[in-house]
C-alpha cells in the first residue's frame, strides 16, 4: 500500500516529468533519506525509474497523446463503441474512463434516453455536452493535458459518490498474464475505482494493445463482465484466460455490422 505522499510524487512525475530529491524534501519538509525511501519503494514496484538525483517514469512507459491514439485503429475503436452503446439500456448510470476508445463509446451513446454519465475523461464530457437528455457529471482533480483527463484522489472520491449499473474502460495494454495493464499508478487507480463500484463492467481495447508494453497492473480479466475488442490476437494464451476467467468476448468484426 502506497503512503499519501508516495501517491503524490507519483502524480507529479506523471504530470510534471522528472522529480529530484532535494525539491522534494524541502515540499514536504522531510529529509533526502525519507525521500529516498520513498522512491525506493516506487521503483521497485515498477511505479517509476530511479536516476542520479531524482526519480522519473519507467522508460518507455510513456502514453501518445490521446488526439494521437483516437487517430489509431478508428475505424476498429467505432465499431467497438457501437456494439457497447447497444448493451446500454435507457435509464442507465454509467462510468466512463479514461482513453480514446471510451469517447468513441460517448459518441456512440449520443442518441440514448435518461443516461446519467459520470467521468474524469474531458473528451466524453465535451461530446455529451450537447445531449440534454443525458446527465453529465464530471469529476474534479488534476488534469492531464496529454491525456485530457483528470486524476487524483478528487477524481477517485467523486466516483465514490455512485453506483453504476456499467462501467466502460479502456486499457493501455493487455496481457494473458497480467490481465489489464496501464502506464501509470494514476490511470491504474481510477480504472480500479471504476470497476469496484459498478453492477456490469464493460472492457474496450482493440487488438493493438495485445503488442503494447506497459508497466502498471490494473486488475485480472476476472474483475471484468465482458470485453469488446475488434479481434484477437493468434495466441492459445488469451483464449485461455478468458476462458479460465469466465469472461463473455464480444468480437466487434467488420462483417458484425
Amino acid at each position: 500500500m502506497l503512503s499519501h505522499r508516495q501517491r503524490e510524487i507519483l502524480s507529479l512525475i506523471e504530470t510534471e516529468g522528472a522529480q529530484y530529491i532535494e525539491p522534494l524534501a524541502a515540499r514536504y519538509d522531510v529529509t533526502t533519506q525519507t525521500i529516498r525511501r520513498d522512491i525506493n519503494a516506487l521503483c521497485d514496484l515498477g511505479y517509476a525509474r530511479r536516476f542520479h538525483g531524482g526519480v522519473d517514469i519507467p522508460v518507455g512507459a510513456r502514453n501518445i497523446s490521446v488526439n494521437a491514439r483516437a487517430a489509431l485503429n478508428s475505424m476498429a475503436k467505432q465499431r467497438i463503441a457501437r456494439r457497447i452503446a447497444a448493451a446500454i439500456p435507457a435509464g442507465s448510470t454509467v462510468f466512463m474512463g479514461i482513453g480514446s476508445t471510451v469517447q468513441f463509446v460517448a459518441e456512440a451513446l449520443r442518441d440514448h434516453q435518461e443516461l446519467r454519465v459520470v467521468t474524469n475523461n474531458i473528451d466524453v464530457a465535451l461530446t455529451l455536452s450537447e445531449t440534454p437528455q443525458v446527465e453529465v457529471h464530471m469529476t474534479g482533480g488534476l488534469l492531464r493535458h496529454n491525456d485530457r483527463d483528470v486524476v487524483g484522489p478528487d477524481a477517485l472520491n467523486f466516483f465514490e459518490k455512485f453506483y453504476a449499473s456499467h462501467a466502460v474502460v479502456g486499457a493501455g495494454a493487455l496481457d494473458p498474464e497480467k490481465g489489464i495493464l496501464d502506464f501509470s499508478y494514476s490511470e491504474a487507480q481510477l480504472t480500479m475505482k471504476l470497476l469496484d463500484n459498478a453492477r456490469t463492467k464493460f472492457l474496450a481495447a482493440d487488438v493493438s494493445k495485445w503488442s503494447r508494453d506497459a508497466s502498471v497492473r490494473v486488475a485480472p480479466f476476472a474483475a471484468i463482465t465482458s470485453f469488446f475488442t475488434d479481434a484477437l490476437p493468434n495466441d492459445k494464451r488469451v483464449v485461455a484466460a478468458f476462458e479460465s476467467a469466465g469472461i463473455e468476448v464480444e468480437i466487434c468484426g467488420g462483417d458484425t455490422e
